[in-house]
């Protein structure tokens, strides 16, 4: 850094100084002069000479040189990293602070992330998935509240990313993903993230239903009603329905089958065949002592199937992938859900991450740990062990199982749907339990039954 000079040091350096001290040192020697020569005059009378002296040239007036402008310095400082802090909120279902499996997988990621990028610090805020107080409430409270506090990233229900989309809370991803994230994703995926459209998330980690069953039983992988009918299994799923609506584990056999919940113009709808089909075929596994009604008929949850499963009720049972996934051994095999058909179906649920900064500044520094949490090997590290599907066939391809267990998810999850509307799932979802009821406890056949849902419709 260079150093102030002192005015008069400066003004020494442009001449002028050195210039002024000479001027007076030769007026001195000039008087001097002239006091000798008074004092030889009268020496020099007697010979009468008048002695003229000859006249001295003026001296030069010396030009002052002008002076130089006095820089402003500014003091220098060795420049610091600026620390720059992302906000990622996320449910409690997957905070990396908890005992749940992933959370140090996901911990030890984001560690990873700051290593990775020194001047990038992750902040992590842990709220309830839903309802008041849960993310999407605390994130619109927030916005209109306490916008400094608004995070970056946000993970939500995927279910909630339309209502956050409406509220202006969530970015569009389009532009910040590139063509290789957008075409790696499972087609559920896809449809899970969009709004309208727009691509308003991606999907994380998903949980879906499928079939577990013991391989020694079975000389092929059950995949057909017919294969679960004869010979006659014991056979265990969530037949009691939650909240009174339907469970997947039916819902999945309707629309398997071709069903519907809603018609054209979006209104509650059920397709009478297809009801016949589903039922018809409860009722016949009934019959052959492949279902026992009061066994599945208490069972309201994918969980309790696969605790009675493992339990050593039943040799085949539809399960939550969650739990398949974290706690089965070698004795256990996976298949899809028999359909009519043999063909896999499935509907998943699960978690997308959104963009909310708003800022194009902020959202550049975001998606370097949006980037960093979908990259396939850490989606992959990541969903095996906490449970969850990965929503990417490149993290599928990365999951550390045999080639045959991937094959079978990797069949289920390309066939897999999001889950339908929630406003038809209320109205359509509620006469459909009543109906698998009716039939289940042999009270009605499967005709009644349908026609009984379809009149509830008022179709």
């Amino acid at each position: 850094m260079r150093s102030q000079i002192p005015p008069t040091i400066r003004d020494s350096a442009s001449g002028h100084w050195p210039l002024v001290i000479g001027h007076w040192s030769l007026v001195i020697v000039n008087c001097s002069l002239f006091i000798v020569l008074i004092l030889l005059l009268p020496l020099t009378l007697p010979g009468c000479e008048r002695i003229t002296p000859t006249p001295e040239s003026p001296l030069p007036t010396p030009i002052p040189s002008p002076l130089r402008p006095t820089p402003t310095l500014t003091p220098t400082r060795e420049a610091q990293p600026m620390i720059v802090t992302l906000g990622l909120w996320l449910p409690e279902e997957l905070s990396p602070y908890s005992q749940r499996p992933g959370a140090a997988t996901l911990a030890q990621q984001l560690d990873d992330f700051s290593d990775a990028y020194p001047d990038v610090q992750v902040e992590v805020t842990i709220k309830k998935a839903r309802g008041r107080g849960g993310l999407l409430d605390f994130l619109r409270t927030a916005r209109d509240a306490a916008p400094s506090i608004l995070p970056d990233l946000i993970v939500l229900d995927a279910a909630e990313l339309a209502t956050a989309a409406g509220s202006g809370l969530i970015q569009p991803l389009d532009s910040l993903l590139s063509p290789t994230q957008l075409n790696d994703r499972f087609p559920f995926a896809t449809e899970l993230g969009m709004v309208e459209g727009q691509a308003l998330g991606f999907v994380i980690g998903v949980d879906m239903q499928h079939l577990a069953y013991r391989p020694t039983v079975f000389e092929s992988r059950p995949v057909s009603w017919t294969q679960i009918i004869s010979p006659p299994v014991p056979f265990l799923f969530p037949a009691g329905g939650h909240d009174r609506q339907i469970n997947d584990a039916t819902l999945i056999q309707y629309m398997a089958a071709g069903g519907k919940l809603t018609d054209q113009d979006g209104r509650p709808w059920l397709d009478a065949d297809v009801m016949v089909k589903v039922l018809s075929f409860y009722s016949t596994c009934v019959g052959t002592g492949t279902i026992s009604p009061t066994v599945v008929l208490k069972i309201a949850d994918p969980d309790q199937s696969w605790e009675q499963f493992l339990a050593g009720e039943s040799d085949m049972a539809v399960v939550r992938a969650r739990r398949y996934w974290l706690e089965a051994d070698e004795t256990i095999a996976a298949a899809p859900i028999p359909t009519r058909d043999g063909r896999p179906f499935s509907i998943a649920r699960g978690w997308a991450l959104a963009m909310v900064a708003d800022d194009p500044a902020r959202q550049a520094l975001a998606q370097l740990l949006l980037d960093w949490l979908i990259a396939s090997d850490h989606s992959a590290q990541w969903t095996q062990t906490a449970g969850y599907l990965p929503g990417t066939r490149g993290a599928l391809r990365m999951w550390d199982v045999p080639s045959t267990d991937r094959a079978v998810l990797h069949s289920v999850m390309e066939a897999a749907v999001p889950p339908p509307r929630p406003e038809a799932i209320n109205t359509a979802g509620r006469v459909m339990q009543e109906a698998l009821e009716a039939v289940l406890r042999r009270r009605v056949s499967p005709e009644a039954a349908a026609a009984a849902a379809i009149e509830s419709l008022g179709q």
